[in-house]
């Protein structure tokens, strides 16, 4: 078996824990739902991901109770606890143990200290909350609407989101060698971690486009839904910015819930003269 294809079932057991991370899930079941011996399997994802099966599923359980904490404040720590497979008691030490906080003082801080790379974002959203009108400031960019299903041909990175710009310089020139790219192709983005949460260079992020008939191994078939949509017009610096407006500010004052659908970035623009792109930052809400 060569590399591509272990990548492309690394690649569907990421996905299986990302949509199943709710669940209590094992590394068991992850090795059987991709067909393998769990010590063979195991040998296989350390080999692309650098960490073992139980080791990223223990994190993205984590991490995923940390991003609820900052942007459900309606939901008890406790409860959250539970649907990352916890008990209330085992939740505290293992949280405390990973962040290096107790949940509580995670939710009231919003984030752990990141790294310098994000620290001016973390300033930013600081900043904004001051504000008497900020939650009014952002719903005015943001639209309620029902995006239609897309059959999404796709190349995962892992790493710094600030170093994305060569991987889809390669993922758009590759797509070009393949004649995939027509006149109504879309490019989309999905970004799987918050980099104020996950180490920033350990981050996952999906290059996709839009294709009618799925001729190569890395598929997401996306079905029609709700998402509340930013629409971002700046430096592609600043699009972290943004999607702390709708995460940090926004949705845990809004009426709505995100869900484990994936959260889109659908480039509407090239860099203009102004070195700015237009995007549209969709995030699924029920």
């Amino acid at each position: 078996m060569n590399e591509n294809n272990y990548s492309l079932i690394v690649n569907q057991a990421i996905n299986y824990i990302h949509f199943n991370v709710d669940k209590n899930i094992t590394a068991e079941d992850i090795a059987n739902h991709c067909c393998f011996s769990k010590y063979y399997f195991n040998r296989m994802f350390r080999s692309i991901v650098n960490e073992s099966v139980y080791s990223f599923i223990k994190r993205m359980k984590l991490e995923n109770a940390a991003f609820k904490l900052r942007t459900n404040k309606r939901k008890a720590v406790t409860e959250i606890a539970l649907e990352a497979g916890y008990s209330p008691s085992n939740f505290a030490v293992a949280f405390k143990e990973y962040f290096g906080v107790s949940a509580s003082d995670f939710r009231a801080n919003s984030s752990i200290a990141p790294k310098d790379t994000y620290k001016a974002t973390v300033e930013y959203i600081s900043g904004m909350e001051k504000q008497e009108d900020f939650f009014r400031k952002i719903a005015s960019k943001i639209t309620i609407k029902k995006m239609p299903p897309m059959l999404l041909e796709y190349e995962r990175f892992i790493g710094n989101y600030y170093d994305l710009t060569k991987a889809w310089s390669d993922f758009c020139c590759d797509a070009e060698n393949r004649n995939l790219i027509k006149e109504d192709t879309l490019f989309i983005g999905i970004s799987y971690d918050d980099p104020l949460i996950t180490d920033e260079n350990n981050c996952m992020y999906d290059m996709c486009i839009t294709v009618d008939t799925a001729k190569g191994t890395n598929v997401h078939k996306l079905e029609t839904g709700m998402y509340a949509c930013y629409d971002f017009y700046d430096r592609i610096e600043n699009l972290n910015k943004a999607f702390n407006e709708m995460f940090s500010l926004w949705l845990p004052y809004s009426n709505f819930n995100i869900d484990n659908r994936l959260p889109l970035e659908v480039y509407k623009s090239p860099l203009d003269e102004e070195g700015k792109m237009h995007i549209d930052i969709c995030i699924p809400i029920v």
